[in-house]
This record gives C-alpha cells, structure tokens and sequence, in this order.
C-alpha cells in the first residue's frame, strides 16, 4: 500500500471519527436545550395527564359480546344414491355449499344480507315485541338537519311488513346502519389458523343490543347456511313425495275398481270377466311394486338430507354481565400524559430547528 493510499484512509477515518463527534455533540445540545424548557414541557404534560383523567370519566363504556363456534361437516349423497335418484327422472348434484367452506364463512357472516336480515329480526324487549333495528334506532339516535326533522322520524320498520315493501327510504337507512355494524362493530376471525373455529366479536355502548345482535346473526347464518346445503336434496325429496302420493293414489284407485267389477260381475265363468279381472290385478301389481320402491327411495333420500345437513356447533356464546371496553384512569393518565408531553417536544423541536436554519 502507497503512502498517499495511507493517507487518504487516515483521513478518511478522521472525518468519520469528527462526523460520529459532531452528531454526540448535537444531541447534548439538544437535550440541554429540551431541559431548559421543562418549565413549559412539565404543565403542559400534567394538563395532558389530567385531560386523559377526565376523558376516562367521560367516556362512555363498551361492552363485548363474543361468541365462538365451528362448522361440522358430513358426508355427502353417495353414487348409488345419485344413481338410483337419476333411473327416477331426480338429479341430487351437488350440496350447492362449497362456496361457503373455509374463510369464505366469515366473509358470509359479514355479507349485507344477513346482516340486514339480523336487524330485521324480532327480539322481545322489556316483554314488546319488536325489530332489533328499531331497538338499535332508539339507542343510536341519527343525525339530521332541521328541515330533514320531518322525514326521519317516520323511519320505521313495523312488524308484519315484509321487506320486498320497503320504502327506497327505509331501504337506505337499513344499508347505512347495516353498514355501520359491519365496518365499526363487528369483528370477525379465526382464532387459530390451524383450527376452525371462528369468532364473533361485537361491540356496542349498550350490553343488551350487543348479546342480541350477536345470538341473532349466528341463529340467521346457521339457517341460511343448512338450508344452502340442503336445498337440492330437499327439492328432490319434496318431489319424490310428490310422486309418491299420485302412485299410492292410481292404487287405491286400482283397488276400488277391483272391488266394484267383483261386485258386478259375480259370475266369473265368463271369459270378458276374466280378462278385465286380470288386467286390474296387474295395475294393482305395478302400481304397487312402485308405491314401494317409491318409499324404499323417499326413506333414503331423508337419511342423506340428515348426512348433508351440516351443524354449527356454538362453542361459547354471550353471557351477561358482558366484557367492558373502558378507558381505565391510570391508562387515561399516562396516554394523555404522554401524548401531551410528544406533541410540545415536538412543537419545541421544530422552533429550535428553524431558529438554527434562520441564523
């Protein structure tokens, strides 16, 4: 290595060494500086401290209802059945549920339907009868102007009235509130990936409504959820009865004009006699081999509805006295202590610095 290549990496370590010098310096300076102003930065960090203390007092409390649960999955129509419903004219397909598996649950649970489904739900409050929107309604009051006092208050969602007749306003306030539960409210997870098991969490200033809500939205997606899975079994059922019915009717009706011919024809010698006779016994003998394959097949088809039908098995659910969300008086303390105290360095910071940059 050359002389001069000694040097320059002599110098080099210098400007390092006064650079590492310079920036110790700086911030001595800025740390006396920051002292100097505890007269300003202390009150300024009690007040903060006592704003926390009062706004803990203020501020309304919330209460969390939680629920957990998991979907039980069973087995699916086989091929002999799918097989022995096709030679009748029935297609089972598919269970029509898959959408649903996995983390699209949760996403089902948060859809705007069953949730707009769940507020229309009726709950009993102090012995009344009414919808769960119109109970939150009471407890939320809305906002409006004025000259708008007129036509929000005859807002309401009676009983009896189906939704299909819903006014385009009682349509709009239900997605606005639905709206608000779903971004605000309700939280909705899996608590560990590896398990499926599912959380509800939701939050509201009155412990009633949150419990309600809670028990209410997991009772509406179990129903849509079995009855998604369910629907192609059960119309091919439905069907299946149906037929039923008309062959056990064509032999009932078989056997009454077999009764009627022998009681009109007591001489059986005749060979007409014995042709007609003959021609009703093999209706009675169709009609009937097929009403009992027809059971044989409708007793089926309910054990795998049974095997399709799924079950959401609720694990914990809401109890009252329910967890309350509040901002403690220490927490409130220290956070609004610390906020204070940032906000004036800060604030302080930014003048040292442009009085520096200034001069």
């Amino acid at each position: 290595m050359t002389t001069k290549e000694n040097e320059n990496r002599q110098i080099q370590t210098n400007d390092d060494e006064i650079s590492l010098k310079e920036l110790i310096l700086k911030i001595r300076e800025i740390w006396k500086y920051l002292l100097s102003k505890w007269k300003i930065i202390v009150p300024i960090g009690l007040l903060s401290a006592s704003l926390g203390l009062v706004f803990s007092f203020i501020k309304t409390p919330k209460y969390i209802a939680e629920l957990s649960f998991s979907v039980i999955e069973k087995s699916s129509s086989g091929g002999s059945l799918s097989s022995l419903a096709g030679q009748l004219g029935f297609n089972l397909g598919s269970s029509g549920g898959g959408v649903f598996s996995g983390n699209n649950m949760i996403e089902l649970l948060q859809s705007r339907n069953l949730i707009e489904r769940t507020l229309l739900n009726e709950v009993n409050i102090d012995g009344q009868q009414c919808r769960l929107i119109n109970y939150y309604m009471e407890l939320n009051p809305i906002e409006y102007d004025e000259d708008e006092e007129e036509e929000v208050e005859i807002i309401s969602y009676p009983l009896g009235v189906d939704r299909a007749n819903f006014t385009r306003k009682q349509d709009s306030l239900l997605y606005v509130l639905g709206k608000e539960i779903t971004t605000k409210k309700l939280s909705i997870n899996k608590e560990k990936k590896d398990v499926d098991i599912i959380k509800i969490s939701f939050t509201n200033p009155d412990e009633l409504f949150a419990k309600l809500f809670t028990e209410k939205l997991i009772s509406i997606v179990s129903e849509f959820y079995i009855q998604t899975k369910t629907q192609n079994t059960k119309v091919n059922l439905e069907m299946m009865e149906m037929r039923a019915d008309s062959v056990r009717k064509e032999y009932e009706h078989a056997l009454e004009s077999q009764a009627k011919y022998s009681d009109q024809n007591m001489n059986p010698s005749k060979q007409i006699v014995r042709v007609e006779q003959q021609k009703i016994q093999t209706s009675i003998q169709l009609t009937g081999t097929t009403y009992a394959e027809l059971m044989k097949n409708i007793e089926i088809l309910k054990l795998d509805l049974a095997q399709q039908t799924p079950l959401i098995q609720v694990i914990d659910s809401p109890i009252m006295p329910l967890e309350i969300d509040r901002l403690g008086k220490i927490k409130g303390i220290i956070l609004g202590g610390f906020l204070g105290g940032f906000l004036i360095v800060a604030w302080l910071l930014t003048v040292y610095f442009y009085r520096r940059i200034m001069q």
